[in-house]
């Protein structure tokens, strides 16, 4: 049931591709809404109990509970009713709270790596049927056109989990473990999505981690060869398009923030310093605005319009806003101590999946995204819930394919 339902709330995440837009967004959250309280009602009835468990508690507890003071704020400081406000901050609230779900599911390694897996590999298909049946969007919400970066950009499902599978790929490669062709096909179609997402961020932290990753544990031989790789790269780079639009629009911007500031410098000055209410919301946060449902929502989506400053693109200045600098803190500890914890070989990706999450949430909306959130929780219960030793002695765990 708890394998189940794990599957269920991982694909609800993303409204299960939501084929010919057949769920409205009101009917693809209530899915997630349900799936994640199912699973916690199975993780408080029949979960394991967390005693001996090492996790970070007090940061982990600290940041729920500003989620949870966020929605006095809402109401008290802002023209917003409670009930509106617990309604905009579900969905923090639930797909932060999947990390202890999974802590008392206790769900086995390999089975989750399976399915996180299957994921990516149904969203490859996804991607290339929405690029080549546009303007009709076949999978997902609608989107707009954009070519600006030199191709229509699709929106690619599990992005954070192509680059999971990026670095996780790269561990088994460094390992040495068999099937080593189908190792490079699985980092050759990630490394693909990823740049098929034209989102230059993703592409610029995923590249640079992947090529420390492989320096880092290479002897001087392989390092040589990620050296030549990389000469060649830049080399072929050039001939490609969409890479040369994306470099002058990279180049375009650079230039207009000589003369007007960068959008996203703007939004990190906006939601840290500038739209605070008073001297109390930098501390405990602001809550979550409800769009089109109240009057503190109608003005900040107005307010959004006129500067086109989202909190979803810089995510940890969004978390500042949402949930103060006191949440800031304590997120920014319980993905710091992912990152440092010790780990065996086999889980050395992790490190470098976190630290790609981190940079992301400078310029995304890493955090802020429920199906991201999830995502991140699932990483996080990889690092503190799983047991190594049992991993260690059966390598056979960490094969999800």
């Amino acid at each position: 049931m708890k394998k189940a339902l794990f599957v269920l709330t991982l694909f609800s995440s993303i409204g299960f591709f939501n084929p010919m837009q057949i769920f409205s967004p009101q009917l693809t959250k209530l899915m997630f809404y349900l799936c994640i309280c199912m699973c916690a009602l199975l993780a408080v009835t029949d979960g394991r109990s967390l005693r001996g468990i090492d996790y970070p508690r007090k940061s982990y507890w600290l940041f729920m509970l500003m989620i949870a003071v966020s929605t006095v704020s809402a109401t008290a400081f802002h023209p917003q009713s409670y009930s509106v406000t617990l309604m905009s901050t579900l969905p923090y609230f639930l797909g932060y709270f999947f990390f202890w779900i999974m802590l008392k599911l206790a769900l086995p390694e390999r089975f989750i790596l399976k399915w996180m897996f299957i994921g990516c590999l149904l969203a490859v298909p996804v991607y290339f049927i929405n690029l080549f049946s546009f303007p009709n969007v076949i999978f997902g919400e609608e989107f707009n056109l954009d070519t600006s970066r030199g191709m229509l950009r699709v929106p690619v499902f599990f992005l954070e989990i192509m680059a999971f599978f990026l670095f996780y790929g790269i561990n088994q490669l460094l390992l040495g473990r068999g099937r080593k062709n189908l190792w490079i096909m699985i980092c050759g179609v990630c490394t693909l999505m990823i740049f098929m997402s034209v989102v230059r961020q993703v592409i610029l932290y995923s590249m640079v981690l992947c090529i420390l990753f492989l320096l880092k544990r290479s002897s001087w031989t392989k390092k040589l060869m990620v050296v030549a790789a990389g000469i060649v790269v830049v080399y072929v780079l050039p001939m490609i398009p969409a890479y040369n639009t994306m470099l002058e629009l990279s180049g375009d911007q650079l230039e207009e923030n000589e003369e007007k500031e960068n959008v996203r410098i703007g939004a990190w000055r906006y939601y840290t310093f500038e739209n605070q209410t008073n001297g109390l919301t930098p501390i405990i946060g602001n809550g979550s605005p409800s769009f089109g449902n109240s009057v503190w929502g109608n003005v900040f989506d107005d307010a959004i319009e006129d500067n086109g400053y989202l909190y979803a693109d810089v995510a940890w200045a969004g978390i500042i806003y949402l949930f103060g600098w006191t949440g800031f803190a304590a997120l920014l500890i319980l993905i710091l101590k992912a990152v440092f914890k010790r780990k065996t070989p086999e889980r050395e990706y992790l490190t470098y999946w976190f630290v790609f999450i981190f940079l992301c949430g400078i310029g995304s909306g890493v955090f802020i995204y429920y199906n991201s959130i999830i995502s991140i929780m699932i990483g996080l219960y990889l690092v503190f819930g799983t047991n190594e030793k049992n991993s260690d002695n059966n390598p056979q765990l960490q094969q999800p394919v």
